[in-house]
């Protein structure tokens, strides 16, 4: 490996350190009671090293929502032989992200806390709306959705129905039911939308999936 090759891994490695700890303090303290103090101590680099690769506290928020959002989407795939299968089954992805990773907790709190980082949260939200309205239209393409909500209707919905099921869970139970709660929010959406000749079989997706009760 050249020095140069060394040194860009080192550097890239300690810029990664960095949000890593970053999104620890945000996601505990917020983003106005984290300091470049407490982060810098957090990631075990000085201030300066931190200041090399963010000038800024903004700077470095608006990295670690860049870093959730490639890992909300990098961690979702729709290969599922049911487009709302495999919508459930993303949905269970990212619940567990938010259970499992400081990274994308803090993405999420810092996007709907601080109305700085509105832009990178709006085109976030644009672009998992246009996802999930794509889903939607599969779905009815495949027989799955009745028409009487357009595919475009359910995707501006759904994303932020989950956003609230995710956001209540984590003020009520620390995200202790978070996983119950998007079952539940799965079981509403399947009798509501859903045509009864693929109902049953999205709700065994649903059970299996969340371990949700069936009554």
């Amino acid at each position: 490996m050249s020095t140069t090759t060394s040194m860009s891994s080192r550097g890239t490695d300690r810029r990664g350190a960095i949000l890593e700890a970053a999104a620890v303090e945000f996601d505990e303290r917020g983003f106005g009671a984290a300091s470049i103090a407490g982060i810098a101590k957090t990631a075990e680099v000085s201030q300066g090293a931190l200041h090399f690769h963010f000038r800024t506290k903004q700077a470095i928020a608006l990295g670690v929502i860049d870093e959730q959002n490639a890992r909300t989407f990098a961690a979702v795939t729709f290969d599922d032989a049911s487009p709302l299968g495999g919508l459930v089954q993303a949905s269970r992805t990212i619940a567990g992200l938010l259970l499992d990773d400081p990274v994308v907790r803090a993405g999420i709190r810092l996007s709907l806390e601080n109305r700085v980082f509105s832009g990178a949260t709006s085109a976030f939200y644009d672009q998992w709306v246009a996802s999930v309205v794509d889903v939607f239209r599969l779905a009815v393409a495949a027989g799955e959705v009745d028409t009487t909500i357009s595919a475009e209707a359910l995707g501006a919905t759904v994303v932020p129905w989950f956003t609230g099921v995710q956001l209540v869970s984590d003020v009520r139970a620390a995200r202790a039911d978070l996983l119950p709660a998007v079952g539940t929010m799965w079981r509403v959406l399947a009798h509501a939308c859903v045509v009864p000749a693929h109902r049953d079989r999205l709700l065994a997706v649903v059970d299996r999936t969340f371990a949700c009760p069936t009554a």
